[in-house]
This record gives C-alpha cells, structure tokens and sequence, in this order.
C-alpha cells in the first residue's frame, strides 16, 4: 500500500474542519440582529444634486427612494423611526414618498412618524405611517389650502411701464398679473378647480392613514386647525406626545427582544482627506474634475434615466436670473442622443420637473424626444411641475406618468414686451433710435408695439399655439379638436389630467420604469442597470462655464427667500425671459403647500 504524503495529510484535515464548521454555522446559526432605522427627511428634496449648493447637503429624492428601498430589502430591519421637519417640496414628491412608505409597510415593516411640529405636508406625509407621535410642545398646522396671485399693474403704473404682453389660450393667465388688477374668470375658475381637486386629496391622504378618522371627520379637522398638541391628541390626528428620546426607549420596551436603533443607516463612513502638501493639493483637483457618475460593467438590460429639472432656456443664458438648474436644449438632446445611439440602452426615462419657458428650446427638445421614441421606447415621469413647456417636451413620449397632485398641461403660449420709457424719463434716461425696416422696433423697450407690430406678434403667438395643439393632438393620440377642449392654457392636477387623457398613468419614477420594463419585454422583477445621463459636470467644468458666460454662480433654487420676495423676482425672471425670446410656454402661477 502507498503511503501518504505529508501534504495530503494536511489537506485532508483542513477540509474536514471546513466541512465540519459549515455543518456547524448551519445547525448554530446566529440570530441576525433586529434593527430599527432612523430616516431624516426635511427641507428640500433636489430631482439631482446641484454642483453648487446652498445649504450644502441637498438630499435628492432618488437617494431616499434608494434608501428605502434597501431597507425594504433587509430582513434585519425590522421598523423606521422617521423624523419629518421642515419640507420643501410639492405635492407630487411628497405623494412619491408617501406611496415608498406604504409599500415598507406592506413588506412587514413598522414605521413611525416623529414631529417636532409641521404644517399641511409635514402631517400628510405622517398619515402614512403605521403611528404618529408629535413632541410635547409641538403644534400641528393643519389648515386648509390657500392661492395667493400677486398684481403689478399698479406698481408698473406708478413707474410709468406699460405692459405690451398677449396669449394664446383663455386660461393662459401668466400675463395678468402684469394687465389686471384682480383675477379674470377664466383664472378664478382654473385655480378653484386645481384647489378643489388638491383639497380632496388632502382629505383622502389624512382619512386613508388615520383609522379613527373618516373624510367627514377630516374636514372638519382641517377647518378647526391648527391644533396643539394636547389638542391634536385629543382629535386622534397623532398617537402619543413624546419626546425623541422618549419614543426611542417606548420601542425599545415594547420589542419582547432586543433591538438595535440606527441612525447612520447605509451611509458610508468617509474620513477627511488629507489635503495638505503636494499629494492633497492633487487629491482635491481629482475631486474637482471628477464626475460623481458612476462607471457600468454589469450585463443587466441598461434604462437611461434623463433629467429635465428647472425653466426651459436657450444654450446661452446670459442674465443672473438664468443661473441655478435649468433644462437646455444642447445639454437634454445630446443626452437623448447618446440614449438613441447607444445599442445597449433599450429604453428612456425622462424625468420633468419643469414650469417651461422658451417656446423655441422646447420645441428643439420635443423633437429630439420624438426621434428617439420612433427607435426605443420613451416614458416620462412628471414630478411636482410638468406645464406648459414642461408639458411640451414631454407630450412626444410613448408614455406619461405624474402623481395626483402633479401640476400639468397649460397647453397655450404668451409674449410680448414690457415698455419702460416713462420709467427711463422718470430717472432722467433718454433714447435715440435709428432704424431700418417697419417693425425694427418690434421688441424695442422705449415704446409701445403700433397696431401692425401687435398684429404680428398676436399672429405669431397664434401660429406657434395651434402648433403646440397640433402636437400634442399628435402624441396623445387625439384629435386637434379634443386637444383644443382641454388646453387653452388650463392646468390640471395629475389625476385630473388623467382623466382627459393628458398623461396615462398615475404615480412616481418607480411606475415610470415598470412601464419601461413591460416595453422591453422584461418583468416588475427583473433588475435593471439604470444609466443617468447627462453627465453630470464636475464642479471645475460648472465653474470654468459660469466664468466664460460672465454671470455669478448659482445661487441654487433652494435659497430661502420670503414668499412674496420669491415671487416677485420669479415674475420678473419670466419678463425677462422676452427681452431674447419672442414667445414663452410658461405656468401662470405656481402651487406650493403651506
């Protein structure tokens, strides 16, 4: 018989203790830990993250759909404590979230809502939580929901301006702040209905969360508010009052087991680099120069995910107010572009967050969406604001998804000029002009349009309406007729424009790319390597872009400013819009929670 070597021996012994200890972790296998996270959601919520940014940690909503989605996942987390503060968002993204919450619910999950206090959307988002529980002192703000539209005509008649601005649509009433005093019908009526629908389903997100509260009994609270705690206790609208600490160790005592409360959930521990010498000073050029996206080397079936986030404006911006986020037509089409070309995405989503702006940049934008629907399929996934030209570059897709309470449509145009040369001899400023051609003056500052002039601008408005109608009829599969009956420059909320056939399906991102999934012949199930294009630029290409254009660094949208300040300047943002575009596709107004 041979004898055995030496090593065989050891490899013999060595496999045994691993076959023995495997055997051993099967029949000893460790009780995972049992978890319950902390998730912080408050102030706003970005569709991307801003180079610049001010305050500096802007969350987007797509990381803390991620998030809990991994959550979701975990089988060792057990519950979520949810701390909710301050939000800045709308209707559509808190609706987004909401319906994330619902879904951790029904995958087993606890989860708890924890207030300091809160307004309107701070308690709506609560509801849908398995418990509330609101800090002693805490007040909950629940009102009803309130439309403010400022007036300038009297202070542009104090400062001898005219207003020379026309629209296309009876709803279209972006102008009137600027012509009226006070609120035509035809605005009266839209914003009534957009209130009505929104107030509904206030009502429907509070009773469908509180057991002991039924749409009755909803509105009734809403018209007694705002409540104290004790007072909000007392009208079962939350649970219990507690303090932080206090709803920490109340779940901690009602677990028969031990459990682990978490607050750093999935973030990755990141120690400051060294920065110092030669190496740092190299290591923070890397960081300024390098993109925060992603490489891909996976095999799964490839969704490229393109934002159009902020106003539609040209590729030369060349005033301050253009500065922050915006949706260009050279940087959106070369991402539908790449998207079109490129063999291994099968299919697009588009992601609108946008109240328009320029007529001509949407339209350059709804061709280049259009081109790639006839090659792969595109859906689009409106989030708070899809209007006007938010609607525009959208309507081409194969498929259209928005919240409830997402604003769309505003089918309808305007233009125009303001006529500032009462306001230029009031501070001792006059102008000589020279010209050549009948309508060189067209879009001059210093005089009103003469009526040849008007006749060609309301013609051109006109002109790039029906175009606008025709369009729409085309993507949505309607006559120019049944388009007509629901444009006019009318908004709607998501649901209602559901029901007119403006978009096809209601809910978030999440529901845009089933859709995607299903016309690619791929299951709910089935993973997908998601590819957010454009690029997004490095803070050096952000920076060297501002300085060649001559204009200050963003200020980012999220700068806190005064409610009347913030419209006052957004206005002013839009009538600047026309000193370089002739035609402009924006809202009339925007709808924000309070």
């Amino acid at each position: 018989m041979r004898k055995l070597t030496k090593p065989f021996w050891i490899f013999t012994i060595i496999s045994i203790i691993l076959v023995s200890s495997a055997a051993f972790a099967q029949e000893e296998e460790v009780e995972p830990t049992r978890k319950y996270v902390e998730i912080s959601i408050s102030g706003p919520l970005a569709e991307v993250k801003p180079t610049f940014a001010f305050p500096p940690r802007i969350k987007t909503i797509r990381s803390l759909m991620t998030r809990i989605d991994k959550i979701r996942r975990d089988d060792e987390v057990i519950g979520v404590l949810l701390k909710i503060e301050g939000l800045g968002i709308g209707w559509a993204k808190l609706q987004e979230i909401r319906d994330k919450i619902i879904q951790l619910r029904s995958d087993g999950k606890t989860v708890i809502s924890y207030l300091e206090g809160g307004g309107n959307a701070e308690y709506m988002l609560a509801c849908a939580t398995d418990r509330i529980v609101l800090m002693p002192a805490g007040i909950i703000g629940l009102t009803g929901l309130r439309a403010e539209v400022m007036f300038y005509k009297g202070l542009l008649e104090k400062l001898d301006i005219e207003a020379n601005l026309y629209a296309q649509g009876k709803y279209k009433s972006a102008i009137e702040p600027y012509t009226r005093e006070g609120m035509s019908e035809a605005q009266r009526e839209a914003i009534n209905a957009i209130l009505d629908d929104l107030y509904a389903q206030q009502i429907e997100m509070i009773a469908s969360g509180r057991a002991e509260i039924d749409a009755e009994m909803a509105a009734d609270l809403i018209d007694r508010g705002p409540f104290t705690a004790a007072e909000a206790h007392e009208a079962k609208l939350v649970d219990a009052l507690q303090y932080y600490d206090e709803l920490v160790k109340s779940v901690e005592a009602d677990e028969t087991e031990a459990i682990t409360v978490v607050s750093d959930y999935g973030k990755k521990s990141k120690a400051a680099p060294d920065l110092t010498g030669f190496a740092g000073f190299m290591k923070l050029f890397s960081m300024l120069t390098s993109s925060r996206r992603p490489s891909s080397q996976t095999e799964k079936p490839k969704v490229a995910l393109i934002y159009a986030t902020g106003p539609i404006m040209s590729d030369t911006p060349t005033d301050p107010f253009t500065t922050g986020q915006v949706v260009t037509p050279g940087r959106v089409t070369k991402a539908l572009r790449e998207a079109r070309e490129d063999g291994s995405i099968r299919a697009v989503v588009m992601r609108v967050d946008s109240p328009g702006g320029s007529a001509l940049a949407s339209d350059v934008i709804w061709r280049e969406v259009m081109l790639t629907q006839r090659e792969k399929p595109v859906v689009v996934s409106m989030s708070d604001v899809a209007g006007s030209g938010g609607y525009y570059i959208a309507m081409a897709a194969g498929a259209i998804v928005a919240e409830p309470g997402t604003i769309t449509g505003s089918i309808g145009v305007l233009g125009g000029k303001l006529n500032l040369q009462g306001l230029y001899h009031k501070v001792g400023l006059t102008k000589e002009v020279i010209t050549r051609g009948k309508n060189a003056n067209l879009y001059s500052d210093y005089g009103n349009f003469t009526p040849a002039e008007r006749e060609r601008v309301e013609t051109l408005l006109e002109t790039i309406y029906q175009d606008f109608v025709r369009k729409a009829a085309k993507g949505r599969h309607k006559t120019e007729a049944e388009i007509r009956e629901v444009a006019q420059g009318r908004i709607w909320t998501g649901r209602q424009a559901k029901e007119i056939g403006l978009v096809d399906e209601l809910g978030g991102l999440d529901t845009a790319l089933a859709i995607a999934k299903k016309r690619i012949a791929l299951s709910p199930d089935d993973e997908i390597d998601i590819i957010v294009l454009p690029k997004p630029k490095t803070f050096f290409e952000t920076l060297m872009e501002e300085m060649e254009m001559g204009v200050r660094l963003p200020i980012t949208p999220y700068l806190s400013v005064p409610a009347s300040v913030g419209e006052a300047l957004q206005h002013f943002y839009w009538l600047r819009l026309f000193a370089n575009e002739p035609v402009a596709t924006v809202m009339p107004f925007e709808i924000l929670i309070r």
